[in-house]
């Protein structure tokens, strides 16, 4: 069968996985793409702009010249209009063509997502094995009743039971980067991999948090053998057009043995500086050691809110302030560079506890500093937690749950009840530019409450700041920006 994945956003290492997958049982796959850069609820989202670069027309142009038996979507909650939209225009013009929604929206909303009359199969869970299996109960004209899928057949819904996911990890094949790195061949310079699948923690806001579609006692962390992801990133490094490896793994370095056997290999075989993300509770001296002396170079740490009450009780993030600076300390002494992920409009957010923020912030001073809008995912704890503290109301699950929730970027999934939060959104951005005594000038004084609220003064603080830190994910971002793409 002829199957063409259409996505919007940002390469993705879900739809590279299961296009090698998918060509490894005999099909034929292609990639539709839209960067969307200036929408799709990426950091600059500017809807003036992104209306004078929708492909979603060329996209279905293509779709209907080239007649794929399959078009395949994989969403997130800001991309599921986006391809709504695209399926609902499918099948008005040829409704042969079989669609196929998958993606952690899909799985966090299922019985919604499955009632679209243009919609005639979702993907629940990881689909490493159903969607392959679906196509081949297609192909043979059977109307694909297998564990992991959701679809009609004969007037009635059809729910396969949850699919167990892919226990031995280096059993799939290497994802089909090509399908993106030929629309965009920017996206190569940062060759983005995971190790793991699975997140030993379980934040209320974090759809990792979902474990509903997984058979009972399924074991959701898994992890690739050192040998099994070095033999993916050994001729990358030979083919000499990454310049960065980033590990989009939920937390790197939850292993000591791994991270030995890893770093030994990874300085013979690969050798060039990657990225990885790591949580307060899970570092450790002779951890940071192994990342520093395998070639990390830069750490991403979510410490999302200061106040340790509304991070226990709001977000299910229990550690202390302490051991969140002593994180950061750990990485900043081995000269690796560290960037630290605030959320802003928690339920209980209000001045006194971002003023305090701001202070520790000013005080651990990391290399950058992210600020994000909480954003309300269908389906994750954090949505019930706002209901019922009057955050959001019940037209707001419901929105929220259609795809039209907010986003992190520009105010979120709810109004702030404190009209001095939005000036901290870009406070924030503003501390790591200005001298310590400053900043704690402005916070005494409370002068924080005239700050600007603008999207695009907080995006300029952030370039400023991109640059004085010679932040390699900046430079990477712009490239993507600016250079050529060949879309859809």
């Amino acid at each position: 069968m002829k199957v063409l994945f259409i996505y919007m956003g940002t390469e993705n290492l879900g739809v590279e996985y299961l296009a090698a997958e998918v060509r490894a049982a005999g099909h034929r796959v292609e990639l539709a793409f839209d960067p969307c850069i200036f929408g799709g609820h990426l950091m600059w989202d500017i809807p003036s702009l992104a209306k004078h670069f929708d492909l979603r027309p060329k996209i279905i142009e293509r779709i209907i010249r080239e007649k794929p038996d399959v078009a395949a979507f994989s969403c997130f909650s800001g991309s599921y209009l986006w391809s709504l939209e695209i399926a609902r225009e499918i099948k008005k013009r040829m409704p042969e063509i079989k669609t196929v929604f998958g993606g952690v929206h899909v799985s966090a909303v299922p019985d919604h997502v499955v009632a679209e009359d243009c919609i005639d199969a979702i993907a629940v869970g990881e689909a490493d094995t159903s969607f392959p299996a679906l196509l081949a109960e297609w192909e043979a004209g059977r109307p694909g009743r297998i564990d992991g899928v959701w679809l009609r057949d004969d007037g009635a819904i059809f729910k396969g039971a949850p699919p167990p996911p892919v226990e031995d990890l280096d059993t799939l094949p290497f994802p089909a980067k090509e399908l993106f790195y030929d629309k965009v061949p920017a996206l190569e310079r940062h060759y983005m991999i995971m190790s793991a699948r699975g997140c030993p923690y379980n934040c209320t806001y974090c759809y990792k948090s979902l474990s509903h579609y997984f058979p009972p006692g399924t074991k959701l962390i898994r992890r690739r053998s050192p040998g099994n992801v070095l033999d993916e990133l050994e001729p990358v490094a030979a083919r000499g057009r990454a310049r960065m490896i980033v590990f989009r793994d939920d937390v790197f370095t939850l292993q000591k043995k791994w991270l030995e056997e890893f770093t030994c290999g990874y300085r013979e075989r690969v050798g060039l500086p990657y990225f990885c993300y790591t949580h307060p509770n899970a570092l450790s001296e002779e951890s940071a050691d192994l990342i520093k002396e395998s070639g990390c170079v830069y750490v991403t740490i979510g410490i999302q809110s200061v106040d340790e009450k509304q991070r226990r009780e709001v977000l299910n993030r229990r550690y202390r302030n302490d051991r969140a600076r002593k994180t950061v300390e750990m990485l900043k002494k081995r000269g690796i560079q560290v960037s630290v992920d605030h959320i802003i409009g928690i339920p209980g957010d209000n001045e006194a506890i971002l003023s305090r923020a701001a202070s520790f912030y000013n005080d651990l001073r990391p290399d950058r500093l992210l600020t994000f809008w909480l954003t309300y995912y269908p389906g994750t704890e954090i949505v019930q937690i706002a209901r019922e503290r009057g955050c959001i109301s019940e037209e707001d699950r419901r929105n929220i749950e259609r795809g039209q929730g907010g986003h992190r970027y520009s105010g979120g999934g709810a109004s702030p009840p404190d009209p001095a939060i939005p000036h901290f959104a870009v406070f924030f951005s503003s501390i790591l530019l200005l001298p310590r005594k400053w900043i704690a000038f402005l916070i005494r004084k409370k002068l924080y409450r005239h700050w600007p609220t603008s999207f695009a003064i907080n995006n300029l603080l952030l370039f400023i700041n991109a640059l004085k830190e010679r932040d390699p994910f900046f430079f990477y971002n712009l490239r993507y920006f600016i250079s050529s793409k060949h879309v859809p």
